[in-house]
């Protein structure tokens, strides 16, 4: 099957949890403690699971409230556990802290099993790929010069860039529109329920890969679909465009 005879036009996906694994970031958490808090007596592992923790629990508040970028989340989350610890260095210091996590995931970022496999083979039938993803530009554009996945994406919308998190649904529609495409002619596949509220709203069709790690309770959005790995997404996608065709097709 090609897109030239297929109703479905575009794909978009996530970009943590759903083609770049994130379980690696906990040791970078890990090794940029240890390389700059040498000098205090505290368990790493501790303070780590705790940045961690408060970094999320931060992100859940700022989302849809107000935008403050990936990087400044993390600066506070640090800067909150510190506190608890008792332990005063200087903001620059925190800040070396969360770039060199930043820049050393982005080294020893992995791609999930057959992703290239998936993004070369859709490119192939003629789908337009896109990204949206709630990071910063430097960290996505890492990761895709790293993994030579730029040729991949036609279109790139990017929470740093634009100032808006997801589930807002500016984001779902800023990539209909590079796609130029209808919601309903295109898919978003990403791994937890919040990724694909926004997408939802928009009338985009839904995929969860059911990856994620770290539960998000209350929200309560039921995705169109679900898979556990990308090697399913191809012959959904198949399912997805007959469905759609028979749906939307009499109408166009």
């Amino acid at each position: 099957m090609t897109n030239n005879h297929s109703f479905i036009k575009s794909i978009f996906f996530d970009l943590g949890q759903t083609l770049v694994e994130l379980s690696y970031l906990k040791v970078c958490m890990y090794n940029a403690l240890k390389k700059n808090l040498t000098s205090y007596n505290i368990n790493l592992t501790e303070l780590m699971y705790k940045w961690g923790y408060k970094t999320h629990h931060l992100f859940i508040e700022y989302r849809e409230k107000s935008f403050i970028d990936t990087i400044e989340i993390h600066i506070l989350g640090l800067k909150a556990v510190l506190n608890y610890y008792k332990i005063k260095i200087s903001d620059e210091l925190i800040r070396i802290i969360v770039n060199d996590v930043w820049y050393s995931f982005i080294e020893n970022s992995r791609l999930y099993p057959n992703t290239i496999k998936i993004l070369n083979s859709l490119k192939k039938n003629g789908y337009k790929l896109g990204l949206i993803t709630n990071s910063e530009f430097f960290i996505v554009n890492g990761i895709l010069q790293k993994h030579n996945l730029y040729e991949f994406f036609d279109a790139k919308v990017i929470s740093g860039v634009i100032k808006l998190y997801k589930p807002n649904p500016q984001l779902f529609s800023n990539a209909i529109d590079l796609a130029e495409c209808f919601p309903f002619e295109a898919i978003y596949v990403g791994d937890s329920e919040i990724d694909i509220k926004g997408a939802n709203n928009i009338g985009m069709i839904t995929v969860i890969v059911n990856r994620n790690e770290v539960p998000d309770p209350g929200v309560g959005i039921q995705p169109d679909y679900r898979i556990n790995s990308l090697m399913e997404l191809p012959d959904l996608i198949s399912k997805i465009d007959k469905i759609q065709s028979i749906k939307f097709g009499s109408m166009l």
